[in-house]
């Protein structure tokens, strides 16, 4: 089949062309469309308009001269029901969206509507939005890359660098400031844009830069437990990217339990779960004095991630979803 992937951005290594890379290895044909890009016209407030206009006309000229089988959304906020129908109008062409975030917060109704077919990670949302009637919802949880996401080993001067007792990574916002005082009697690591720069003097002692690619890796397998916090409001009930990057990685994660995340790994044996900060705090002070167990929690979820979890898993129930709901098959 022919995939047109849109995507926020068509650079290596972001969502989206982790897709592309994976449908071309099961032998389909991509192409990639970028609406946002490193374009000043989309973030300036007084031209961001005009500019989603300009690329909504031009994602649609693609889409009628190329005639993809499947338009995969990526997120796409910018994309309109509107765009939508004229190109279906026009073409045999189903839309799909991978949403990787809590749809109720980000998008309006209608986008939503307007896709045949729209994957969110996001129970509740799923829940809300069959309660009044739609029929175009499936359930798709995040996924780990495994040659992205996998163990590496530190040199002594690697773990010296990178390595913590407790570390987390993730850019800084308010909410995680808050949840990281509370933590600052441990010895803690952050890694991330802002940290370095926020306002609080204890934080920014423990900051560290952002890290990607196998800086991330070094992170994850130099820390006894990696920390894994959602969001307050974007994650209600679903699971985030970072439990299946950290799970592949081999990583002792504590994170927050979510209603879906007993049915992706195993609390207390593949994943650290707590329900509140004193939890977290007990289950802190027992896998720092127990690293052997931490590092045997890392081991089982890592073999979980790859069993179940992986891009191709998720790549080929969607695949199995347009086979079965609209006769779409590879």
């Amino acid at each position: 089949m022919r995939w047109l992937i849109v995507l926020p951005f068509a650079r290596p290594g972001l969502m989206g062309m982790d897709f592309a890379d994976e449908l071309r290895t099961l032998g389909h044909e991509v192409r990639t469309f970028a609406y946002r890009r490193d374009n000043p016209l989309y973030k300036n407030r007084g031209t961001k308009a005009a500019y989603q206009h300009w690329i909504l006309r031009r994602l649609e000229r693609v889409c009628l001269a190329w005639r993809p089988s499947v338009v995969l959304v990526i997120k796409g906020g910018p994309i309109t029901p509107e765009l939508i129908r004229r190109v279906k109008a026009r073409l045999d062409t189903l839309f799909v969206n991978f949403f990787p975030d809590n749809p109720l917060w980000m998008l309006p109704f209608e986008a939503i509507e307007a896709y045949d077919l729209f994957c969110t990670k996001e129970r509740y949302a799923m829940r809300s939005l069959a309660q009044v009637g739609l029929r175009n919802l499936a359930y798709l949880p995040m996924y780990c890359v495994p040659d992205a996401h996998h163990p590496v080993t530190p040199t002594a001067e690697e773990s010296q660098r990178w390595g913590a007792p407790v570390s987390f990574v993730g850019n800084r916002y308010p909410y995680r400031e808050r949840f990281v005082r509370e933590l600052l009697a441990y010895p803690l690591r952050v890694w991330g844009d802002g940290w370095a720069s926020g306002p609080d003097r204890a934080v920014r002692a423990i900051a560290g830069p952002p890290v990607f690619g196998r800086e991330k890796l070094l992170v994850y397998a130099a820390s006894t437990v990696s920390l894994n916090h959602h969001h307050p409001m974007n994650d209600i009930v679903g699971v985030n990217t970072r439990t299946f990057e950290l799970a592949a990685a081999g990583a002792c994660q504590l994170v927050d339990l979510k209603e879906d995340l007993r049915d992706l790994f195993k609390p207390g044996e593949e994943v650290v779960a707590y329900r509140d900060l004193g939890e977290l705090r007990k289950q802190l002070d027992f896998y720092l004095a127990h690293p052997d167990e931490a590092r045997a929690i890392g081991e089982h979820a890592r073999r979980r991630a790859l069993a179940e979890h992986t891009l191709r898993h998720r790549v080929e129930e969607m695949l199995a979803t347009l086979a079965e709901r609209h006769g779409r098959r590879a």
